[in-house]
């Protein structure tokens, strides 16, 4: 029995099947774009939580600065400025992007509170809507005001899909960050204990 030598296109075939040098390449192909993916969420989502602390911290320390202010007539601009003042990494177009609220919840004797009924109004770029926002400025000693802020902010890696669980603009690419706060009005005649 004889047995019939491959072709040469079989045989050169084999040969290349055979070859190695090019594994670390066809690896890497197809590795590094689930690699990539991954450093971009966690950089995302590290991203994203250090800009709403620091939203919240700065909503903390506005709400402290107005409930110890002798100005018991803010302005929503005056508001926005203070929030605006005290935010390090979203200041690019804070006043732009920012929305916040103020609702009195109860009167001075306490006996009625009322929170608001609705979510947190967002500036809508996809809309081009800048919402019109309750804004009751306290007035009297001992009221007791809730605070609601909303940020619309732009991912960094727009990629990444952290926007599908994150409350979202209508605009693919914005995302709203929403920190809220309450507080009483301190009396004006309040002294500190340090005397």
């Amino acid at each position: 029995m004889t047995h019939r030598k491959p072709s040469r296109l079989v045989r050169t075939w084999r040969r290349l099947m055979g070859r190695e040098d090019g594994n670390a390449t066809i690896e890497f192909a197809i590795l590094f774009p689930a690699f990539f993916l991954l450093f971009m969420v966690v950089f995302e989502l590290g991203l994203l939580m250090t800009r709403y602390m620091m939203f919240d911290r700065a909503l903390d320390i506005s709400v402290r600065e107005m409930r110890l202010s002798e100005n018991r007539a803010f302005t929503k601009n005056q508001v926005k400025q203070l929030l605006c003042s005290q935010t390090v990494i979203l200041a690019n177009h804070c006043m732009d992007d920012l929305t916040v609220e103020l609702v009195r919840l109860s009167d001075v004797s306490g006996s009625s509170w009322t929170f608001p009924a609705e979510g947190a109004q967002c500036r809508d770029y996809g809309a081009d809507v800048i919402p019109v926002t309750q804004f009751d400025s306290p007035t009297k000693s001992n009221e007791v005001v809730f605070v609601r802020a909303c940020m619309s902010i732009k991912p960094f890696f727009e990629v990444a899909g952290l926007g599908a669980f994150l409350t979202r603009n209508s605009t693919p690419d914005r995302l709203n960050m929403i920190a809220m706060s309450a507080f009483a009005v301190e009396p004006n005649n309040w002294v500190g204990s340090g005397s």
